[in-house]
């Protein structure tokens, strides 16, 4: 058992602790359907046993003199039947708060965590114990999960950014320039619309077989074509289109920490050059991921994000000013930078025992006020989940997006928690 009292801050959490509010909550969703009605006393069991099994995700958020930190803590967060917006203020900041969230809604389990904590990869395999761990409850599946040594607990609390740290390396420039905005507004305070577009993954294949690419980028490809369209449609100045992408390091580098690991790179598509056919967009990006996604690339993404915190100036900075000017230069040098976001959290494999007892899988972005709009992916079994979170009450993306969709042939359905669309 790791008897760990507090830990420091891994250099992506330092940020959103600094630039947390009730707009940019830092949380994102994992959710998971399932096939019956959620007995919440089981679940608050599961939960309680997920985190002996993770006992790093069993911390609050403290405020030091430079810089926050996570200290343990005995206090047992309880699960929460859902009854408002996903992914709203959780004031990780306040005392006796946690990081996360477990909330129910009929079927459903969901975990909202902040990118304080960790990142896609890390609450998806939080969330796969929860419920592997319910439905040895519910359903009286048995665990297999064997217990983890000390070894194991200290890899999974692993600063993996300082770990593939190289100070030898150039740094990776990272001021993009002026790039296309939706032209909407924010909405009320609270007030967070998601669209999920459902689709067929075989379908999906065959039209990336098409198109002699991945799907990953064919989505990224019809994302961009959207914006492109809608920059006609609206604007009288062209900008490019840049899409900001988080890349799931362990995919690169060997990790299996449940902190976050992740860059972003931004491809885009500059509609100032011409207009753009659609196969000439799948082109563009196949280079630029190409391109992006290597080690000796990647690791320049690495340094950019520990560099900042090595600053003799920022060190000595104290935690409340940080609190002051983070969201200043995150504004300049973050998402303001981007048209919008889009990530893939890629395919979720459960225990062949369980995969019954499990309809879906989705995940929402974080609200960000830079982007407005912002999408998640995530697949299960025969399916592609797409989510669009919003914070404005205009749906020209999506409705622009599942439009592009459709005309290519995919057939789609629709959700949203927008009643009024």
């Amino acid at each position: 058992m790791d008897n760990q009292l507090w830990y420091r801050l891994d250099h992506a959490a330092k940020m959103y602790s600094s630039i947390v509010s009730s707009r940019a909550t830092t949380l994102f969703r994992v959710s998971a359907t399932l096939t019956s009605q959620i007995d919440a006393t089981h679940l608050q069991s599961a939960l309680e046993a997920t985190l002996r099994r993770f006992p790093f995700y069993k911390v609050q958020l403290k405020q030091g003199v430079f810089w926050y930190y996570l200290e343990a803590t005995s206090q047992i967060p309880l699960v929460e039947e859902e009854n408002y917006y996903p992914c709203m203020s959780l004031g990780i900041k306040r005392s006796g708060s946690f990081l996360f969230r477990v909330l129910y809604y009929n079927k459903r389990i969901s975990v909202e965590l902040s990118h304080s904590l960790t990142d896609g990869t890390g609450g998806l395999k939080f969330l796969q114990e929860m419920i592997i761990q319910y439905l040895h409850l519910k359903e009286s599946i048995a665990v297999n999960n064997p217990e983890p040594d000390q070894k194991q607990l200290q890899s999974e609390i692993e600063n993996s950014f300082l770990k593939y740290y190289e100070k030898e390396i150039p740094i990776l420039k990272s001021r993009i320039g002026k790039s296309f905005k939706l032209p909407i507004a924010l909405d009320k305070k609270g007030r967070y619309y998601i669209t999920t577009g459902i689709i067929d993954v075989t379908e999906l294949k065959q039209k990336a077989h098409y198109y002699e690419t991945t799907v990953t980028i064919l989505l990224t490809a019809i994302y961009i074509e959207s914006l492109l369209k809608i920059q006609d449609d609206v604007a009288r100045r062209h900008y490019p289109i840049v899409i900001n992408v988080p890349v799931d390091m362990r995919s690169f580098f060997k990790s299996e920490t449940m902190r976050n690991f992740f860059v972003s790179i931004s491809p885009s598509i500059d509609s100032r050059l011409g207009n753009y056919e659609f196969t000439e967009i799948i082109d563009e990006l196949k280079i630029e991921f190409r391109r992006l996604l290597s080690p000796k690339r990647l690791k320049q993404s690495i340094k950019r994000s520990v560099i900042g915190e090595k600053s003799f100036w920022l060190r000595i900075v104290p935690s409340p000013l940080k609190d002051i000017i983070t969201p200043s230069i995150y504004s300049l040098f973050g998402e303001s930078q981007y048209t919008s976001g889009l990530s893939n959290m890629g395919v979720v494999q459960m225990p062949s025992e369980i995969e019954q007892f499990i309809e879906r899988f989705e995940c929402y972005p974080p609200p960000s006020i830079g982007n407005k709009v912002k999408a998640f992916m995530i697949s299960y079994q025969k399916h592609l989940y797409f989510s669009f979170g919003n914070l404005s009450k205009d749906r020209m993306l999506e409705r622009e997006f599942f439009r592009n969709i459709r005309k290519k042939g995919i057939d789609v359905a629709i959700e949203t928690n927008d009643e009024e669309n």
